[in-house]
């Protein structure tokens, strides 16, 4: 099993957001790294979304319309551990810690949280950039996302296999991809691609793999048409701590 990680979805408020980001940077984020079976923290910038279509003639996007499910999505903090209980017990060290700061962390707004387990992993050309264990890549584009049916969870399957993971492997920039599985929050599925950069110009990386040779194209429906993303998802962005 590779890392466990655990993903925050959340927006700020304009007139705390420095302060709290300063907090966030000097106090919390160390404060997790520092705690044992933590691997690594990242926390991200999202780019927000303008409306279009993610590829040209791509199929709307479907997002959750659970009102229960919270809706944050200007940042993103990823952490990375050894194991699922580090996440998942009530007197682990990361959460005696999130008690102790629960009054600060609680300023985030349409907070989410989901866990995930590592069901596969593929290798981008920039492999070498940023090796498992070594640290947050420096930029990533993550989804979390439900199939529409049993039948299109195979689907699903299939289109990562026969489709994506080709294309990271050949992707300009990609460092690579993991395909995950959630143990805890909403959606099962989640998806992980980490890459050297962002371009000041793009909102999401799907041009990049459009972009990427392949020596053949499967005959596969498009992905969109049968998935529902997360609240504003997928999410891509800079990484802004560590700097």
């Amino acid at each position: 099993m590779g890392e466990v990680i655990r993903a925050d979805w959340y927006d700020l408020a304009d007139d705390s957001r420095a302060e709290t980001l300063d907090w966030l940077n000097t106090v919390y984020f160390p404060a997790v790294q520092a705690l044992p079976g933590i691997a690594w923290v990242g926390h991200y910038s999202i780019v927000q979304k303008s409306g279009k279509p993610p590829t040209p003639g791509s199929p709307p996007r479907n997002t959750v319309s659970d009102p229960s499910v919270p809706t944050g999505g200007e940042y993103l903090m990823l952490t990375a551990a050894t194991a699922p209980d580090i996440f998942i017990m009530a007197d682990s060290a990361l959460a005696r810690l999130e008690d102790e700061l629960a009054e600060r962390l609680g300023r985030r707004i349409g907070h989410r949280r989901a866990v995930f387990i590592q069901e596969c992993a593929v290798n981008g050309p920039e492999y070498g950039a940023c090796l498992p264990g070594t640290g947050p890549a420096p930029a990533v584009q993550l989804g979390n996302l439900n199939a529409a049916s049993i039948e299109a969870e195979l689907e699903l399957a299939r289109f990562y296999r026969m489709l994506r993971f080709p294309q990271v492997s050949t992707t300009e920039g990609c460092i690579g991809a993991r395909k995950l599985v959630s143990i805890l929050g909403w959606g099962k599925h989640g998806i992980l691609y980490e890459f050297t950069s962002m371009h000041d110009d793009e909102e999401l990386f799907e041009m990049r793999f459009e972009r990427a040779p392949l020596s053949s194209r499967p005959p596969l429906r498009h992905v969109l048409h049968y998935v529902i993303h997360g609240p504003r998802g997928p999410a891509a962005g800079r990484r802004i701590w560590p700097e």
